[in-house]
């Protein structure tokens, strides 16, 4: 191993000891002739044990995963036809589709079933309070309420889905929100009556 010292230096003089010198007095002497040890042994000595001691928390302490999307707080359960309820469910929503107004899922919703007084179904099989086909429910299913189930027949799962349908068919994006609802309703007359609707909400709904 190579090291700082030429190898034609001299060695260095023994330190002369006294025949009853002691263990801590032999080493005072030797590190006088050496101060740069010194240090380094008092640094060693004074925080060694807590260096050890931060590596062992960092890598004792398992990662913590950061859950992709964090859930929203439950809100309550909306009371059919009542509007003023229903507004934290659509809010909600619409929240997992950036873009999308939720005053026209509220407007879906008046429209489908006035806000779940009629679950149907109808004379297409649509039943919930946002009008689902079985099929179409079964590829937009959502579970609105963080109960670890799908409902076509619950609100928060019924408005969740329909956010999903709508956002899948460019909701989210104004210029094609009205192509979007022809989607989940194919009739002019229903995206005409549902715009109209959503237009008369109050703002920020």
């Amino acid at each position: 191993m190579f090291t700082a010292v030429p190898l034609d230096a001299p060695p260095t003089p023994p330190v002369p000891l006294e025949p009853d010198e002691g263990f801590g007095t032999r080493l005072t002497a030797h590190l006088r002739r050496r101060p740069g040890r010194l240090v380094a042994a008092c640094v060693a000595t004074v925080l060694g044990p807590a260096v050890v001691a931060q590596a062992g928390s960092v890598h004792s302490q398992p990662a913590l995963e950061t859950p992709a999307v964090l859930p929203s707080p439950p809100v309550p359960a909306p009371v059919p036809g009542d509007g003023m309820t229903w507004l934290p469910v659509a809010r909600q929503a619409a929240a997992t589709c950036p873009g999308l107004p939720s005053t026209v899922l509220i407007a879906i919703g008046h429209v489908e079933s006035r806000l779940g007084l009629h679950l149907g179904p109808s004379s297409a099989g649509a039943v919930g309070p946002m009008q689902f086909l079985p099929a179409t429910w079964a590829a937009y299913a959502a579970d609105g309420d963080g109960d670890g189930r799908t409902d076509v027949m619950n609100p928060a799962d019924a408005m969740h889905g329909a956010a999903r349908l709508l956002c899948a068919n460019g909701g989210a994006d104004p210029d094609h929100l009205r192509s979007a609802l022809w989607n989940y309703n194919r009739s002019d007359d229903y995206v005409r009556h549902v715009m109209a609707l959503a237009r008369l909400l109050p703002a920020g709904t």
